[in-house]
C-alpha cells in the first residue's frame, strides 16, 4: 500500500529557516494509532472542559438553563463548519497545524499565524492548571488542613506537561481511563444537585438568575471560542487518525469516517457538563467548580468530596494535554526544527502558561470571543486555501523545500495577511456575528487575491484557475 512521503533536499544555506524536524514531518498511515472510537474518547474526555461549568455559571444570570443550553449547541455544532476542512488535511496528509499553514501563508508566514493558535493555548492551559490545582487545594485542605495552591499549580502542570510528552498514545489511553469516571461523577453530581436542593426538573429549564447583560448570540459566540482554537488546528490531532491511502483520497469517505465521531465525542460531553454547572451555580451561587462540588457535598462525607474534586483534576487533565499544549509544542518545533522536538515544545509551552498567570482573567467569557475572533481569519483563509483553491491536493515535498512554490514574497503570501488584517478588523467590529463574518471576509478578500493577484506573480502547481 502506498504511504506519505517526502523527497527532501539539502538545507545549503544555514541562515535560512530550518523546515524539516522529526516530529513536524507527514505521520505515515501506517504508524497511526487513532481509530474513531478513539477520537470520540479523546473528544469527550477533553470536552469535558472546566471552563463549561464557568462559562454556564456566567451566562445564567442573563439568559435561562434551556437558552444557555440551546447556545451551548448551536455554539459547538457551529465547529464543524470549520473542522469539516481542517480536519482532513490531518487525516489525509499527517501534519500538524504549522506545516498546514505553509500552503496559504508562506514558510515564514505560517509560523506567524499559527502563534495565533498557539498563544491563545498556552493561556488556557495556565487557567485550567489553576482551576485543578484549586481543586488539589481542598482536597489537601479536608484531608489534612494544609493549604498551598502555588504548589499545587507547579506540581500539577509539571504533571500534564510530562504525560502529554509521552504523545497521542499516552493521551489515548488516559482518556479511555477517564472517561467511564467522568459520566459516573456528573450524573452523581446531577443526583445530590436534584435530591439534596428540592430542583423541580419541569421548572428548571426557565430558570434564571439576574443582572446579565449578554445576549443569546453573545453567548452562542462564546461556545465557539471554547474550541474554535482546537477546531482550526484540530490536525493535530487528526493526523494520527487510521486510515488507507484510498479512503484519504476519497473526501468523503474521511468525513463519512471521522465527522460524526468528532461530533459524537463532543457534543453529549459540552451539553452534559454545561448543564451540572447550570446545577452548580443554581444550587451554591459559585462559579469556581471547586467551590461548587465541596459546597454541594456539604454534610457528606469528606471520601466524596475528594472523589468529586479529583473529577475537576481528571477533566482539566484530559482536556489541557491534547486541546492546549499539543499546538503550541508543535508550533515551537515547527518555529526550531533542529533544536526543538515535539516533547521540548511540551515542556517550553508548559512552563510559560504557569508563568503568565492567566487565572487572573476576570471574565472567562470575554477571553474566549475574543480568542475565537482572533482565530475566525486564520481559519477563513486556511479553509479557502486548502479546500476551494487547492481541492485537497498540496505537494509534500515543496512543504519542506525552502525554495518550493509557498515561497511567494520573502517567505510570507501577502494576500493571506491583507485578508487576516481585514478579516480582523471586519471580526472585532460586527457584534455577534463575528467569528463568522471575519471568516467569510477574509476567505473571500484571499480567494480573489489569488485569483487576480498572487497565482500571476506566484504560480502554484496544485492550483488551476479557469
Amino acid at each position: 500500500m502506498k504511504d506519505l512521503h517526502v523527497n527532501l533536499k539539502e538545507e545549503k544555506d544555514k541562515r535560512i529557516i530550518s523546515l524539516v524536524g522529526n516530529d513536524i514531518m507527514p505521520k505515515k498511515y501506517s504508524e497511526r494509532t487513532v481509530t474513531p472510537f478513539g477520537l470520540i474518547v479523546i473528544w469527550f474526555a477533553m470536552a469535558v472542559s472546566i471552563t463549561l461549568f464557568i462559562t454556564a455559571a456566567e451566562l445564567y444570570d442573563s439568559l435561562t438553563v434551556f437558552e444557555i443550553l440551546v447556545a451551548c449547541f448551536i455554539g459547538h455544532t457551529l465547529l464543524f463548519t470549520v473542522m469539516w476542512v481542517t480536519q482532513d488535511i490531518g487525516i489525509k496528509y499527517g501534519i500538524p497545524f504549522c506545516v498546514s499553514l505553509r500552503p496559504a501563508f508562506g514558510y515564514i508566514g505560517a509560523l506567524i499565524a499559527a502563534y495565533f493558535r498557539a498563544i491563545p493555548a498556552i493561556f488556557w492551559f495556565g487557567f485550567q492548571t489553576f482551576i485543578a490545582a484549586s481543586a488539589m487545594n481542598e482536597i489537601v485542605k479536608l484531608a489534612w488542613n494544609y493549604e498551598n495552591i502555588v504548589l499545587w499549580i507547579i506540581l500539577f502542570g509539571l504533571l500534564q506537561i510530562a504525560h502529554t510528552a509521552l504523545g497521542i498514545e499516552a493521551i489515548t489511553r488516559l482518556s479511555i481511563v477517564a472517561t467511564p469516571m467522568l459520566i459516573i461523577v456528573g450524573f452523581y453530581i446531577i443526583y445530590i444537585a436534584f435530591v439534596n436542593y428540592n430542583i423541580d426538573f419541569n421548572n428548571i429549564w426557565s430558570m434564571k438568575g439576574e443582572g446579565g447583560s449578554f445576549s443569546m448570540q453573545y453567548a452562542i459566540m462564546s461556545y465557539l471560542g471554547g474550541w474554535a482554537t482546537l477546531s482550526v488546528s484540530i490536525m493535530d490531532i487528526t493526523r494520527d487518525c487510521v486510515i488507507t491511502a484510498d479512503e484519504a483520497e476519497n473526501f468523503g469517505l474521511v468525513t463519512k469516517k471521522y465527522l460524526p465521531a468528532q461530533w459524537i465525542g463532543i457534543i453529549p460531553a459540552v451539553l452534559f457538563y454545561t448543564f451540572i454547572g447550570v446545577l452548580g451555580v443554581i444550587t451554591t451561587g459559585y462559579s469556581d467548580p471547586a467551590k461548587v462540588l465541596v459546597e454541594m457535598n456539604r454534610g457528606g462525607s469528606a471520601f466524596t468530596s475528594i472523589i468529586l474534586l479529583v473529577f475537576i483534576i481528571v477533566a482539566t487533565w484530559c482536556t489541557n494535554d491534547t486541546a492546549n499544549l499539543f499546538p503550541p509544542a508543535y508550533t515551537l518545533a515547527g518555529t526550531f526544527p533542529k533544536y526543538i522536538n515535539f516533547a521540548k515544545g511540551v515542556i517550553i509551552a508548559g512552563i510559560i502558561g504557569l508563568v503568565i498567570r492567566p487565572w487572573r482573567a476576570t471574565s472567562i467569557i470575554n477571553v474566549m470571543v475574543f480568542i475565537a475572533n482572533l482565530l475566525a481569519p486564520v481559519a477563513g483563509v486556511l479553509t479557502v486555501d486548502y479546500f476551494f483553491l487547492r481541492k485537497r491536493k498540496i505537494d509534500l515535498d515543496d512543504l519542506y523545500n525552502i525554495e518550493g512554490q509557498y515561497k511567494y514574497w520573502n517567505n510570507i503570501n501577502p494576500a493571506a495577511f491583507i485578508s487576516v488584517i481585514v478579516g480582523s478588523f471586519i471580526t472585532y467590529n460586527t457584534g455577534d456575528i463575528s467569528f463568522f463574518a471575519g471568516l467569510v471576509a477574509s476567505g473571500v478578500l484571499y480567494y480573489l487575491l489569488m485569483k487576480f493577484w498572487i497565482l500571476k506573480v506566484y504560480p502554484q502547481s496544485d492550483i488551476i484557475i479557469k
